[in-house]
Order: structure tokens, then C-alpha cells, then sequence
């Protein structure tokens, strides 16, 4: 029972970490916005190197205070305002954007002291980085539960025990489940940075075809009464089906052009398959949920057939 509570406890803090902790830019983020767009605002905290000095109406206004950022780049940071905590504040969490003109950084407001903990700003993606933490280990449990489904199909062809047919189905229908949960966050995203839920993108085409092949796979289930030719064509379809996992999540987005990362026109690996390119707290983070996922991807195996044997002990003692 400790370990269900524990597991429990560790995805709430995991989730809870990934949602709260701020995204935080720096200095070379600020001066790449500025050559794009001069009037962009994004998040940055910095360290008080010195607690600067009021400026005059002639020169803006407010206060002027020298940071620096988590590289070692320094910057004068114009506040409208003499800051309230100065005296004691080791670092600020701000609203800011560039100024060219003025060759400082003109904050627009202040959120807080510098958190001893932050996810980088990423161009283009800011807050919407966070779905990762989400998104991409409920794609990798698809993966995992699409495997063990042909693994225990294999076993059934095998031994010819229900009991690895019952285990391939209940792990098809995680599957299937985690392959549902990934298409709606990855969806939600894709609305928030492409501007609408589907775009028919090769990532998406693949584990929309992936939904409707484990989706048939039930319909074939169900469409059979005889226990032992329901098993056997389904562990046969179980291995069939997995057999094209690989190739609709890691080959088919790789070989054409697409919107998302790791496509045939990206660099990157994407992070379905590396994140060696990630911030090293965010990768923690993201290894840590997939732990997490894996460890409640058992627990819910083995629900499943607790209350297969339930069921079945059931029907033995009925009248």
C-alpha cells in the first residue's frame, strides 16, 4: 500500500514542479527579441551586481541597477521605480524587454526575487515547454504498453494460457488509452503555438492511424464469441500491430517534413526520442515523470488483473 501512496505523491509533486516553476529568460534572450521585435516582453531573472542610482527626469526616470544574468553577462535594468526590497533582495524576477536605443533593459514589472529554481525561456515555446513533462511520457507509455501487449500476444501463441491473452488486451487497452491522452495534450499544444488543434502534421497523421489501428483491434475482440479463436487472432493481430509502433512513432515523423521537432526538416532528434540538448532541470524533471508514468502503468496492469481473477472466481461459484 506505501508504494501506492508514494507513487501517487511523486507524479502530484512531479506535475506540481513542472506547472509552478517559472520560466525564466536571460540576457541573450532579450537581445535576440530585440533584433525581432523591439517591443516583446518576456520573463528574466537576474543577480544585483550594484544597487545602482536614481536617474534623472533627463535620462527616464526611476532607477537603475546593474544585474547579472545566469551566463555571466551583466546589463543595466532600468526599473520605473526604486525597487521596495533593494536593500535586501539578492536578485529580481522580472517583466522586460530590450532597449536599443538606451542599450539597457527596461523592465516592466517586477514578480518577484530571483527563484533559486527556473525552467530557460525557449524561443517561440515560453510557457507552452511545460506540455513535455506531460506529453511525451504518456507517448513513450503507448510505446511501452503496444510492446507488451504483442509480448504476452507472443506468449499466448506460445502456451496457449488465457491468462497472457487477458494481460496482452489489458495492456493494448492502456495503451490505447495513454495513445488517447498523448493525441489531446499534443493537440492542445499545437493550438496554443500552430493556432489550431490538428494540422494533419506526420507526428499527428501517425498516432491518429495508431488510434485506429488498436481501435479495431477491439472491435475484433468483441466481434468474436469462441474464447480460444478471439485469443488467437488477437494475439496474432497484438503482434502485427505492434510491429508498425516503431515505425509510426519514431521512423514515418522522421522521413517527411513537419511541424514538429525531430521532422525530416529539423535537426534535432525531437524529443520523443533525445532530450540531450534539454536544460538539465527540465530533463530531470521529464525522467522523473516517466518513471512515474511506468511505475502507475503497472499498478494499473495489475489492477487489471486482480479483477480479471475476481471476476473469474465469481463465475466459478455462481449458481
Amino acid at each position: 500500500m506505501w508504494w501506492k501512496i508514494l507513487l501517487f505523491f511523486w507524479i502530484a509533486v512531479l506535475s506540481s514542479i513542472g506547472i509552478v516553476t517559472p520560466i525564466a529568460g536571460d540576457l541573450g534572450s532579450l537581445g535576440m527579441y530585440a533584433q525581432m521585435d523591439a517591443e516583446k516582453i518576456i520573463p528574466v531573472k537576474f543577480t544585483v551586481v550594484d544597487k545602482g542610482k536614481v536617474l534623472t527626469s533627463k535620462d527616464g526616470g526611476g532607477w537603475l541597477l546593474r544585474g547579472r544574468d545566469a551566463y555571466g553577462r551583466e546589463a543595466d535594468f532600468h526599473f520605473p521605480e526604486r525597487p521596495d526590497n533593494l536593500d535586501r533582495a539578492e536578485g529580481y524576477f522580472v517583466s522586460a524587454r530590450y532597449d536599443s536605443e538606451h542599450h539597457r533593459v527596461e523592465v516592466h514589472e517586477v514578480r518577484g526575487d530571483a527563484p533559486a529554481f527556473s525552467f530557460p525561456f525557449i524561443p517561440g515555446l515560453e510557457e507552452r515547454a511545460k506540455i513535455i513533462f506531460f506529453h511525451v511520457p504518456m507517448a513513450w507509455m503507448t510505446v511501452i504498453a503496444f510492446l507488451v501487449s504483442m509480448w504476452y500476444g507472443i506468449r499466448y501463441l506460445r502456451k496457449k494460457d488465457m491468462e497472457d491473452d487477458y494481460r496482452s488486451a489489458a495492456s493494448a487497452g492502456l495503451g490505447l488509452l495513454f495513445c488517447i491522452l498523448a493525441t489531446t495534450t499534443g493537440s492542445l499544444w499545437a493550438k496554443f503555438n500552430w493556432g489550431s488543434f490538428w494540422n494533419w502534421d506526420p507526428r499527428e497523421t501517425s498516432i491518429f492511424v495508431l488510434l485506429l489501428i488498436y481501435g479495431a483491434y477491439f472491435a475484433l475482440r468483441s466481434a468474436i464469441e469462441i474464447e480460444e479463436k478471439r485469443a488467437t487472432l488477437s494475439a496474432v493481430y497484438s503482434i502485427i500491430a505492434a510491429v508498425t509502433v516503431p515505425f509510426f512513432i519514431f521512423i514515418m515523423p522522421r522521413i517527411m517534413p513537419g511541424l514538429h521537432p525531430g521532422s525530416a526538416d529539423d535537426a534535432n532528434a525531437g524529443p520523443v526520442l533525445s532530450s540531450g540538448g534539454m536544460d538539465a532541470a527540465m530533463r530531470m524533471v521529464l525522467y522523473s515523470m516517466l518513471g512515474g508514468f511506468l511505475a502507475l502503468y503497472i499498478w494499473l496492469m495489475r489492477i487489471r488483473m486482480r479483477l480479471h481473477r475476481i471476476q473469474l472466481k465469481r463465475a466459478e461459484t455462481a449458481p
